[in-house]
């Protein structure tokens, strides 16, 4: 196989000579740079210097500076075609008032003062009522054509007044309400929106209702359940809370009431009452406002005084019968 030709490359030998290439460089900007100025008096003036001079000449003469004001820029510039037109058909309506062959200058004067002052006064007429008015030049008899509506104006009218026409119409078709009937209206729409907020209120309550135990409380028994969890229906098969038969805590409340009823005591006789079962003496003075554990508990510590009473009274009745 054939070797490639290998490319040789580029050798960079660095500035051969750099005095020279600056003497080459210098002659280049001799003329361009550092150069004295090819007039001793002459001293060119600056752009803004030029421009102020030009305006102050302009003012001196008396010649009147275009100013383009905002918006006008873009509008298109009239034909001169049209502009002639509109002065023959408007304008000009007397073309040459010219003095009378034997009419005193005088005279002259005042039919002229008289013309240009009702052809003022037509104009004005035109302007205000949106009319042309029309004069025979060989009878003098004057008839008034109405002008046909500019579009442009029309639109520029409804922009002006922000469509308030069509809201007037529209206004007009419906009748006011009595201000009491909407007061009353407004209060009763208030009333069932407090309602509303106070039954959504009072369902989160019922559902998510728990009793909160203070620091230092004891707690013999489960709270006891009064609602069903959600969406359960009233069955014996639905699975309530607290009535499983497994549970840790339902095997000792039930060791406990055994170990109770096998001591011997004197209220064995009497009708023992149901552990949920709110009596009278629970619910009296401060005792309905305490929560059902505390009453429970209470009431248990009250029956135990009066069972130690009833057996204090007893023993005392048999020493003084031995005696």
């Amino acid at each position: 196989m054939a070797r490639k030709r290998k490319i040789p490359a580029r050798k960079h030998h660095g500035i051969r000579d750099p005095l020279r290439q600056l003497e080459e460089k210098e002659k280049k900007l001799k003329n361009i740079i550092n150069a004295p100025p090819s007039r001793d008096n002459d001293q060119p003036l600056s752009f803004k210097m030029k421009q102020l001079k030009k305006l102050t000449e302009e003012a001196k003469s008396g010649k009147k500076i275009k100013r383009i004001h905002s918006g006008v820029e873009d509008k298109p510039k009239e034909a001169k075609t049209n502009r002639k037109n509109n002065k023959t058909d408007e304008g000009n309506k007397f073309k040459t008032i010219k003095q009378m062959p034997g009419e005193d200058d005088v005279d002259y004067l005042k039919r002229v003062n008289r013309i240009t002052s009702a052809s003022l006064k037509e104009a004005q007429y035109e302007a205000k009522y949106g009319v042309k008015v029309v004069r025979d030049p060989k009878t003098g008899a004057i008839s008034i054509k109405k002008k046909p509506p500019n579009e442009i104006d029309e639109l520029l009218k409804q922009k002006r007044k922000g469509g308030k026409a069509n809201k007037k119409k529209n206004e007009k078709d419906v009748k006011p309400i009595d201000p009491k009937l909407a007061k009353q209206l407004i209060k009763q729409a208030i009333q069932e929106d407090e309602e509303e907020r106070k039954q959504e209120t009072s369902k989160e309550t019922v559902e998510y209702q728990r009793d909160v135990f203070k620091f230092g409380e004891i707690v013999h028994a489960p709270p006891t359940a009064l609602t069903l969890p959600r969406k359960a229906e009233k069955n014996e098969t639905v699975p309530r809370p607290g009535k499983k038969n497994n549970l840790l805590l339902k095997s000792l409340l039930d060791e406990e009431s055994s170990s109770s009823n096998s001591k011997p005591s004197g209220s064995s006789t009497k009708t023992t009452k149901s552990p949920g079962r709110v009596t009278k003496e629970q619910m009296r003075g401060k005792r309905k406002d305490l929560p059902e554990h505390t009453r429970n508990m209470l009431e248990k510590e009250r029956e135990k005084l009066v069972e130690l009473y009833r057996n204090l009274k007893k023993s005392k009745g048999i020493m003084s019968d031995k005696s």
